[in-house]
């Protein structure tokens, strides 16, 4: 099985190497590393191009700056794996990673999603862990999970087809909350795991760190937009119960901020 894994660069220069390392090292062989040069104006665009003369396995996409949806959409278009994945430039893998997740989808081609467990550095220390299971139906995974809280593109592997007649909406903060019930409405077997692999690094300059009225008000869309998506598809599940579950996620971010 090969693995699409497609990370975005932009002005990185001082964590970049850190990343790919990360990823080059995880032991797989039949793996294609997209790195997406989104018009950076530091010495990415230089860096990119020096790992992929060391590495057939890196490919190396230069474009006109258009943000991290337009990066990502721009690696999902020349993916070629059965299987994609996500990782931000300023973060980076622990070892033995993709190896375990991607036997575990070979020993179960059903599923379609795999999420696993992940840290969040950066000022604070904090552990994000799932328990091992496996999700008949997306909205049992969307309702005992709350997905909606943590809806992050990096910590999943997707089967690449998921993305077929769908990509991250341009333009917009928080595109993976916008993208993710999309992708359940094709109702995808999904498995959760406890291994935990990714390593989020928190800074200042983070989106998850920028409080203002306008990321705010974006995030709350996503999530009301979010709701109206899993509640229109006909799930066997109780709308008045997830409405009530979004109702308290929505007053979660409201008390966060103010």
């Amino acid at each position: 099985m090969l693995l699409s894994v497609i990370i975005p660069v932009y002005k990185v220069e001082h964590t970049l190497d850190r990343c790919i390392k990360s990823v080059v090292t995880q032991g797989i062989d039949n793996i294609q590393i997209i790195l997406v040069d989104d018009g950076s104006p530091d010495k990415c665009p230089a860096l990119c191009d020096e790992w992929a003369a060391t590495d057939h396995r890196i490919q190396v996409i230069h474009k006109r700056n258009g943000g991290l949806s337009s990066a990502r959409n721009a690696g999902i278009d020349i993916a070629t794996g059965e299987y994609i994945t996500f990782v931000d430039s300023d973060d980076y893998l622990s070892s033995d990673t993709y190896l375990p997740l991607m036997r575990q989808l070979a020993e179960h081609p059903e599923i379609d999603m795999i999420e696993y467990s992940f840290n969040i550095t950066g000022g604070k220390r904090l552990n994000t862990n799932y328990a091992d299971a496996t999700f008949n139906t997306a909205d049992e995974y969307w309702m005992h999970t709350h997905a909606w809280s943590h809806s992050y593109a990096c910590n999943k592997i997707y089967r690449r087809s998921l993305f077929n007649g769908l990509r991250y909406e341009e333009g917009k903060l928080y595109e993976d909350l916008f993208l993710m019930p999309h992708l359940l409405k094709k109702n995808p077997r999904i498995a959760t795991s406890s291994l935990k692999g990714y390593n989020y690094c928190l800074s200042e300059n983070s989106i998850s760190c920028k409080t203002n009225r306008k990321n705010i008000k974006q995030l709350l869309i996503a999530e009301i937009k979010a709701a109206r998506i899993m509640h229109t598809h006909p799930f066997s599940l109780n709308g008045l119960e997830l409405y009530k579950a979004m109702i308290y996620r929505i007053t979660d971010i409201i008390k966060s901020y103010f």
